[in-house]
């Protein structure tokens, strides 16, 4: 039987979030890493090996810096990850079950002057017995838990994390899915318009999905096609993706969005998911409206004036 797993609490531990445009340093109470993901393809019994820059953002302190690593599991729909602990070995088939015991640093602890800043190198090494699919961790840097402050006691532990995404190859479950998509309401009077699609990986590896909105009028003619963000979604996690349409000119009447797209190296299909929504400029109507009112009032004295313009002021004789 597997050992549990019991989430771990950081404070106040920087967790990433993944995939999102993130910039390429990330900082914490003075520590920063570079870059911010990592990704790597094994296959079982190789070594893989990455190199991340750590630095000391402080102008005044010095910093004591140990590198650490802990499995990620996905957290909501936003791309967040938490970081978990995990004991070693299954006590059963002997296999080591976290990547977080996997990865060794060199150096693993080191001083940094204020300003400094360090290339630290780590290497992956996968077992033999390692399950095929994805493997997820956190890669920390921060000072040590037993950190001492002057005068005595424990020093605040401030730890930040890159993130780094290994498939190991075998037989994997690639099955992904659309869960839905929704606009952020049903009426508009003017763009932007926001989509929000959800995508659900029942799978054993991260998938990363492409994507596609078309957005059609009443009369069924193509409006648009939005390109739907990258992300990447881990497995057993549902992924919510934003997509904004700024469209030109946003006319009245019914409007239907169809998301479409593929996954994985052989394409497979996301099948299809639409949302209808309506769009009424009410300025524009109401401006509308009180034209045609105005000419409906005013009707028979347009009617004289037309007939003037046709047959000339003889039409006024008879």
């Amino acid at each position: 039987m597997k050992n549990s797993v019991t989430a771990k609490k950081l404070a106040p531990l920087v967790l990433l979030v993944l995939f999102l445009g993130s910039p390429a340093l990330i900082f914490a109470q003075g520590i920063s890493v570079s870059p911010l993901n990592f990704r790597f393809e094994a296959e079982k019994g190789e070594v893989v090996e990455g190199e991340m820059m750590v630095m000391n953002s402080s102008f005044e302190n010095s910093s004591n810096i140990e590198m650490q690593a802990e499995q990620m599991e996905p957290t909501g729909e936003d791309g967040g990850v938490s970081l978990i602990e995990t004991r070693e070995v299954d006590e059963d088939t002997l296999e080591v079950l976290s990547i977080a015991h996997w990865i060794e640093f060199e150096p693993r602890q080191f001083s940094l002057e204020p300003r400094e800043e360090k290339t630290v190198r780590f290497k992956i090494s996968v077992p033999e017995n390692a399950t095929p699919g994805g493997h997820y961790v956190g890669v920390i840097a921060g000072s040590p838990a037993d950190t001492q402050i002057e005068g005595g006691g424990v020093g605040v532990t401030s730890r930040v994390a890159s993130t780094a995404l290994l498939t190991v190859a075998g037989d994997m479950i690639k099955d992904l899915s659309v869960v839905s998509l929704e606009t952020d309401k049903g009426y508009y009077e003017y763009g932007p318009i926001t989509f929000n699609s959800r995508f659900k990986n029942e799978g054993t590896v991260h998938i990363r999905p492409e994507a596609k909105i078309t957005v059609t009028d009443f009369f069924g003619n193509e409006v648009d096609v939005i390109d739907v963000r990258d992300a990447t979604v881990l497995p057993g996690a549902v992924r919510r993706v934003e997509t904004v349409w700024e469209p030109d000119t946003l006319w009245m009447g019914r409007y239907e969005a169809t998301l479409t797209g593929v996954y994985g190296e052989d394409g497979k299909s996301l099948g299809e998911v639409k949302v209808v929504f309506y769009a009424f400029p009410w300025k524009y109507g109401l401006a509308g409206l009180l034209v045609l009112v105005f000419f409906i009032i005013t009707r028979k004295r347009w009617i004289t004036i037309f007939k003037i313009l046709i047959k000339g002021e003889s039409a006024l004789e008879k």
